[in-house]
């Protein structure tokens, strides 16, 4: 693995030229590239998906909930009259000033309006009526009813404004119409308020509400800073020269709040923790392009996902970019190992070897963990899956071509001054035993507390929310009579027509609920437009009811009655047309031609999706109810809180999942590289403890899941995996080596802490409530992971390791648990052997050598006798010194190796530590007590003369393992062949 980069690095190293090239036309053909994909703004990509999901997105992309600004005009005393005058200046100044920002101003009704309303009604007047309107007809159908109204009539047509009632009068005597104009009130959800001079007005005549829909909608902060901005002056001058005063809200304001905040929070934060970042990177590397270094590969990692992504979709979510952007900090990680290893050893060739394996495999687990987020039903995820994903192999793989290339580690070693940092590495946490205590008793603390961690469904306490914006939302929210609980219910259906027929049986059961208290309130136009079999019905209705007789009889008594009154016999012959006119349905656009009924507000029709909207007001939201609600067909519930937890509910347990893939994907990328249980468990228990112990101090000090820090906790994962597995391998390269390793890499880990706390650790001081929030988690998250993984792992890697390897055992294995000492472990000792070897990477070398002489080992120790001393020359990885020295305990080995791979392999056997051998790459001092020589391999001129020498004057029995050595001249100093067979020569020398 690590050859293969190291023959990119010297390729490009002696092809500069050809190495720019490539790294040029990959940022142009990628930025080319990347720079076409369509940015999706979205936010309802976020939802999982679902039946019920997928029903939600569709009707919030076609239902317009608009983002409306609400004015209330006040005046400290009753002044109906200032009220209007005030709210005529406002909309000739919104109007003259600012029309490219405004599509509709809504509050006032003229004069013609009113009667455009009557006369729409009273033209289709079978369609406003029900069977309670009949019932009501009928009693005023009575003679002393008819009477009674005529009276009433005749004194209002006599009065001042009796211009005004005889128009209606004529037309219709028995106020009919009026029956159908209630209908009318069902479009407001509150009756705090009555018209006065065309302006709606609050019954105590203090207030004046008018309603403002912006043209652009309230993502579109930069525009809506502008018109806001405009829109402020134009209030202040009005406020400043009249008593009255106008105060307004809107989502308009809480999205620029919210943009203008993240903006200044991320400036200010962010640019302090990346000057201290910067300058704390100068010193550390004694290089100043090193920051630039460090960001290159993590850039060209995003750069290659977007690519992909292009490819793959041709569109990404932007809040999936956005996310990825903060989990591109594990992509750091990479850069920051190898110009760490890089600094502290200059030799390429070590370098590749040492961070190859992990960088790949922290990368490829990481990704594997990110790929997790495809099983989720929310397409944002799976965005952000296949960014990250992407991103981190692609950063790791830049970072190991392109850093060893660009950065020049001092070559003189005495030259790289020590610092805190190193200071802080240098240190083996493991070994202090009130710091190991204190982690292990926070450990069994989170283990009570960790399930206990709330998940906050409710998205609007990460929004910014500032008091005096907040202050006159709840002030005009309670002039408006909207401080109740508000819910909106959809009505939708292929077409315009399906969408209203559900919606006339919605409108049934909103009255009955209002009638039976349930709810406080609604607004529906159920009861005003009418699907096309509804309005059928109506008409149908209206002649059944209007028989011939009934009629005649009516007539009959309008002429006696207004007879006595003056009134002339054609009075209401207007009416009686009325009654037998021939009515016909109306369509959706002869609803929609009367402007005052504002029925966009209500209505929105697409081509093969339509909806109708209603709204109901709580006294206290009903979860049940809305449940019940939205079981029927074409019917679904959009309350904020509900819809949270509904929807988000999901996610949370969507997320419970993915975490228990991404432990099961992990688990089998680690089995891949190590190839070992005992090593990928040790590796992934760092990650179950990180997570109790986080989750037991959220829990702890009430720090709350959300919809953002949620999705950010793949982000600690990520770099908790990390952390683990450099340190494994530290401890790994520590064990094989008996050199201290720990040092480079908790070197690295410490970097990449401190670029993380001074990145989105830094966002804590933000005021921004979801800045905050994924900043705590972060914090919290990373600093438990490196605290578990210098103190927990490495102590379990001393328990099962380094402390067994110094008192002579294998490390620990599962194997040696299960594989009971048989006849054959005694005989041969094959795993006590091998337990010098396992977790090595000679371990497949030395096995396969052990197992094909295990007989010859096992012969030779036949001639040693106890107590003997016995000398050897080379041993190839120490086996058969090992074995030897196991076999025969009572004996003393000495062994002179030559080969410094070899001998390193040899004197960090934990079968090195024994007192009976001895690994040396210089003769003994004296070789009297050796009268044992045993020869495994050739030995070199130099050594063959220094052998034959000492074997000539202190040899007793010569032992010589390999064909290759030339040994008849001990034939000539009197030793006799005792033993020869399998390759193993016996010589003894006679008395």
């Amino acid at each position: 693995m690590h050859n293969f980069f190291l023959k990119l690095y010297y390729f490009f190293r002696r092809q500069k030229t050809i190495g720019f090239l490539l790294l040029l036309l990959f940022v142009l053909v990628g930025g080319y590239f990347a720079s076409n994909i369509q940015l999706e703004e979205d936010i309802t990509k976020l939802i999982p998906s679902g039946e019920k999901q997928n029903v939600l997105r569709k009707v919030l992309d076609n239902t317009e909930f608009s983002d409306k600004l609400i004015f209330a005009i006040s005046s400290e005393e009753k002044s109906p009259e200032k009220l209007t005058k005030y709210a005529g200046k406002l909309t000739d100044s919104l109007n003259q000033e600012l029309p490219e920002y405004i599509t509709k101003i809504q509050g006032e009704i003229p004069d013609e309006g009113i009667l455009e309303v009557y006369n729409f009604v009273y033209q289709n007047l079978p369609l406003f009526l029900n069977s309670r309107d009949y019932e009501e007809i009928n009693s005023r159908l009575q003679e002393d009813s008819i009477q009674e109204k005529l009276e009433s009539s005749y004194k209002d047509l006599i009065s001042p404004t009796g211009f005004i009632t005889k128009q209606f009068l004529f037309k219709d005597p028995l106020s009919i119409t009026n029956l159908g104009l209630q209908k009318l009130q069902e479009l407001q959800v509150d009756d705090n308020f009555k018209i006065y001079n065309n302006y709606l007005v609050t019954k105590d005549e203090r207030h004046l509400l008018l309603f403002i829909n912006p043209e652009y909608p309230a993502s579109e902060t930069k525009n809506n800073e502008v018109f806001i901005e405009r829109l402020d002056k134009i209030i202040s001058a009005l406020n400043n020269n009249s008593e009255v005063k106008a105060e307004y809200f809107g989502g308009v304001l809480y999205a620029i709040a919210n943009a203008k905040q993240i903006k200044s929070d991320i400036q200010l934060t962010l640019s302090i923790a990346f000057s201290i970042l910067l300058i704390l990177l100068v010193l550390f590397y004694r290089r100043f392009y090193v920051p630039l270094l460090l960001f290159l590969p993590s850039l060209l990692g995003a750069l290659a996902a977007i690519t992909l992504l292009y490819f793959i979709k041709g569109s990404v979510s932007a809040i999936s970019l956005g996310i990825g952007a903060i989990l591109l900090g594990i992509s750091l990680d990479y850069a920051l190992h190898i110009l760490t290893h890089f600094r502290n050893n200059a030799d390429v060739k070590v370098l590749y070897r040492e961070v190859s394996k992990p960088i790949l495999m922290s990368s490829f687990t990481t990704a594997i963990a990110f790929l997790c987020l495809l099983f989720l039903e929310s397409e944002a995820l799976k965005d952000l899956g296949i960014f990250a994903a992407v991103s981190v192999i692609s950063a790791s793989i830049f970072a190991l071509i392109l850093i060893p290339q660009f950065y020049q580690p001092p070559r003189n070693k005495e030259k790289v001054k020590t610092n805190w940092i190193d200071k802080l590495a240098f240190q083996r946490f493991y070994q202090k035993k009130n710091l190991v205590g204190g982690v292990l008793l926070i450990f069994f603390a989170g283990l009570f507390f960790f399930t206990k961690v709330e998940f906050n469904e409710d998205i609007s306490q990460l929004n910014f929310e500032p008091e005096n914006i907040k202050q006159t939302e709840e002030k005009i929210k309670q002039i408006a009579g909207e401080a109740v609980n508000t819910t909106y219910l959809v009505s939708y259906g292929n077409d315009i027509d399906e969408a209203l027929s559900r919606n006339n049986e919605l409108y049934r059961d909103l009255k009955s609920l209002e009638e039976t208290g349930k709810i406080k309130s609604f607004s529906s136009i159920g009861g005003v437009v009418l699907s096309t079999d509804k309005q059928t019905e109506r008409i149908e209705a209206w002649k059944e009811f209007w028989s011939y007789s009934k009629k005649e009889n009516l007539k009959n008594n309008l002429l006696n009655e207004s007879a006595e009154l003056g009134f002339k016999a054609e009075s209401f012959n207007q009416f009686y047309e009325q009654l037998d006119k021939n009515f016909n349905g109306i369509f959706l656009d002869d609803y929609r031609d009367v402007s005052t009924l504002y029925l966009d507000d209500f209505i929105n029709r697409n081509p093969g999706f339509s909806t109708v909207t209603s709204t109901l007001s709580f006294k206290k939201t009903n979860s049940a109810l809305l449940q019940e609600l939205e079981e029927k067909e074409g019917i679904i519930a959009i309350d904020r809180k509900q819809m949270s937890q509904d929807f988000l509910g999901d996610l949370k347990s969507e997320f419970n999942q993915l975490i228990l893939f991404s432990l099961i994907a992990v688990f089998m990328v680690l089995l891949l590289f190590y190839r070992n249980l005992l090593l990928s468990l040790l590796t992934l228990l760092p990650i179950a403890i990180t997570w109790i112990i986080a989750l037991g101090i959220m829990a702890i000090f009430g720090v709350e899941f959300n919809i953002l820090n949620i999705i950010i906790s793949t982000f600690i994962f990520g770099l908790g995996l990390d952390y683990s597995i450099f340190i494994t391998n530290a401890c790994l390269k520590e064990y094989e080596t008996g050199k201290p390793a720990l040092k480079t890499y908790q070197a690295s880990i410490l970097l990449s802490v401190l670029t993380t706390l001074l990145g989105i650790g830094a966002l804590v001081f933000a005021k921004h409530p979801a800045l905050q929030s994924v900043s705590v988690v972060s914090v919290i998250g990373v600093l438990t992971a490196v605290i578990v993984a210098f103190v927990i792992q490495t102590k379990i890697f001393d328990l099962l390791f380094f402390q067994r390897k110094l008192a002579q055992k294998a490390p620990f294995s599962f194997s040696a648990i299960f594989n009971k000492p048989g006849s054959k472990e005694q005989l041969y000792l094959k795993n006590t052997v091998l337990g010098n070897y396992r977790y090595k990477l000679v371990y497949a070398a030395a096995k396969k050598e052990f197992t094909q002489n295990r007989e010859r080992f096992l012969k030779v120790s036949g001639f040693i006798n106890p107590g003997q001393k016995i000398f050897m020359l080379n041993s190839n990885f120490g086996i058969l010194p090992v074995f030897l020295s196991l076999k025969n305990t009572e004996s003393k080995f000495f062994v002179l190796d030559t080969i410094k791979e070899n001998r390193k392999i040899s004197n960090n056997t934990s079968q090195s530590n024994a007192e009976n051998l001895t690994f040396s790459k210089a003769w003994p001092q004296d070789f009297k007590p050796y009268f044992i020589f045993i020869i495994s391999q050739k030995p070199v001129e130099d050594i063959s003369l220094a052998l034959k020498e000492n074997i000539t004057k202190y040899a007793e029995k010569v032992i010589i393992l390999t064909p290759e050595y030339e040994n008849r001249w001990l034939i000539d100093l009197n030793f006799e062949i005792v033993y020869r067979q399998n390759n193993i020569l016996v010589f003894k020398k006679l008395d």
